[in-house]
């Protein structure tokens, strides 16, 4: 028997909605793929435009996007979030198991650490931490603090703290240190006195995966700044670089 002229009417007008569908639509993202690759770096004395445009990774898929916790935004305890002014690696970027990952405070007092923790002055290097229990007038620690989503300064569970610090800091008393490295060209502007605080990965204990970060830190008036950011972690190659990067 015989498919009738109303049935194929009815068939083709489906297949022309889910066809003008996908053209509209797209094909669905894939899973953005782990970076397995080192990260790229710029030779700054190069003069190929080409390689000063360049940046860190191209995602084909959907990119991870910032978690959204109540004090990632601005408002209620969150009072200066803008004093926060750059972290790198950039947002939904990567950073290899043996590098880095920098908060920069800017503000018009030098934002503040632990009283009485000791810093080296030529490295930014954190000899004897202080009182990391101590808290600012808000009752949220007033030491610098790195957390990793789920633990966060509202569940008040497990924060890193810096490993160095590197330019004005207040720690009871108004000091400096050095070997500061560049801010972001991305970052809020500055505000007089301007600290990095860094955390290595391998002291914190990040593996290869991704992951969801708060910054937590007081500027130099002691009001709270949070902001939050994602990020993957990387194994690099043993043919990498010591610092696991490969200039172009």
């Amino acid at each position: 028997m015989g498919i009738n002229t109303g049935a194929l009417y009815i068939i083709f007008i489906i297949i022309t909605i889910v066809g003008f569908a996908y053209i509209i639509s797209g094909p669905t993202p894939s899973q953005t793929p782990l970076l397995l690759g080192p990260e790229a770096t710029i030779n700054k004395n190069t003069t190929s435009k080409a390689h000063a445009m360049l940046q860190l990774y191209n995602f084909t898929g959907a990119t991870i996007t910032p978690p959204v916790v109540s004090l990632c935004k601005k408002g209620g305890a969150n009072i200066h979030p803008e004093a926060l002014i750059a972290y790198s690696p950039a947002q939904a970027t990567a950073v290899s198991t043996n590098g880095q990952i920098s908060l920069w405070v800017s503000d018009t007092h030098p934002p503040y650490i632990a009283a009485g923790e000791q810093v080296a002055r030529g490295s930014g290097a954190v000899k004897t931490p202080g009182d990391r229990a101590a808290r600012a007038p808000d009752n949220y620690i007033i030491e610098p603090q790195l957390y990793i989503f789920p633990q966060t300064v509202e569940t008040n569970v497990r924060p890193y703290f810096p490993d160095f610090v590197k330019g004005y800091f207040n720690n009871g008393t108004l000091l400096a240190s050095y070997n500061s490295d560049v801010i972001p060209l991305n970052a809020l502007p500055t505000n007089g006195y301007t600290v990095e605080f860094v955390w290595n990965v391998k002291t914190i204990g990040l593996t290869e995966g991704e992951y969801q970060i708060e910054f937590v830190a007081h500027d130099g008036n002691q009001r709270l700044g949070i902001r939050c950011m994602s990020l993957r972690v990387y194994t690099p190659s043993a043919t990498n670089t010591r610092q696991n990067k490969i200039p172009l």
